[in-house]
């Protein structure tokens, strides 16, 4: 809890039965008390919510809790939890995972980080348009398909903003200064440009609506506190199959500090970070084929302390 409370956030990877829920709650009243956050946001799964919420209300029976229930969230009632979200001063408020993401995220952000996403894509082609004769036309047409994909999104983003009410409520206007995530793995997939599109074990690069809606949350709070964290990610299991989770724990939490370092993609990590190696194993056909993969960190004192002090 002061490790949390002293650096703004942060990952706590304890095992399952360490008492992360107590951890969670505990460090969202003390940051609402001390002034470090005015209106704390828990969210998790839904299996786990009402013990969330049970424990908090045990721990401070005076706190200023919004535990909304599932019809709370239901289409003719949602303006109304949102509205109570935004105008109350709370102590802590705690959703599901599916009611986060029910929860609209500020255009002006999802258009900043699309644009951003969209110039990593356009400096990669020109890398790959550099080297030539050592690319694929795959290669090639992969970026340029993830461009067109990327521009439509920005379009749609931007056509949003022209069309938007001003009624409407978004993350940005409730003012959630904090996100405590638990089981924070189902948020891993977020989306990462690369040009090592033959590396096996790197992930889905398209990564997920509901990775990239956190991404979007994450930032609000980032762009408001003009520092990283701003969130603190609970999960027994942080990193569990791809050293591309490791980047991407990064990209969520310390993006001022990979700016910093001069990194911006996933590939300027992984040059600093990862050595990749090249093996000869049989396909499904028992045919001998050549797969690269990312096995080792390199620097890697460097590496954990960058993860230490997250």
């Amino acid at each position: 809890v002061w490790m949390l409370k002293t650096n703004g956030g942060g990952i706590c990877d304890h095992e399952v039965g360490a008492g992360k829920t107590l951890i969670m709650c505990t460090a969202a009243y003390e940051m609402k008390r001390l002034g470090l956050a005015n209106k704390p946001m828990i969210i998790g799964l839904k299996a786990n919510v009402f013990d969330i919420a049970d424990t908090f209300r045990k721990a401070y029976p005076n706190a200023k809790i919004l535990y909304p229930g599932k019809n709370d969230f239901n289409k003719q009632n949602r303006q109304r939890i949102f509205n109570d979200i935004k105008n109350n001063d709370w102590d802590c408020i705690i959703l599901t995972h599916e009611q986060f993401g029910m929860i609209p995220q500020a255009l002006e952000i999802q258009e900043a980080i699309m644009q951003k996403e969209l110039d990593s894509v356009e400096e990669n082609l020109e890398v790959l348009r550099q080297q030539e004769r050592d690319i694929s036309r795959g290669m090639l047409k992969g970026l340029e398909k993830r461009k067109q994909t990327l521009e439509a999104k920005l379009q749609n983003i931007q056509d949003s903003i022209a069309e938007r009410k001003d009624d409407s409520v978004d993350f940005k206007m409730m003012g959630i200064d904090h996100l405590f995530v638990d089981e924070s793995h189902q948020f891993k997939n977020l989306m990462f440009n690369t040009r090592h599109d033959r590396v096996s074990g790197l992930g889905n690069p398209d990564g997920s609506q509901r990775a990239l809606n956190m991404l979007f949350a994450i930032r609000t709070i980032q762009e408001r506190s003009g520092k990283d964290l701003g969130a603190t990610f609970l999960s027994g299991t942080t990193i569990s199959n791809s050293l591309t989770e490791l980047y991407l724990l990064f990209k969520y939490l310390r993006p001022q500090a990979l700016e910093r370092q001069g990194i911006n993609s996933f590939d300027a990590w992984a040059a600093v970070f990862a050595k990749k190696s090249t093996d000869y194993e049989f396909s499904i056909t028992n045919d001998i084929i050549q797969k690269e993969r990312f096995r080792t960190f390199i620097k890697v004192p460097e590496l954990a302390a960058f993860y230490a002090e997250v």
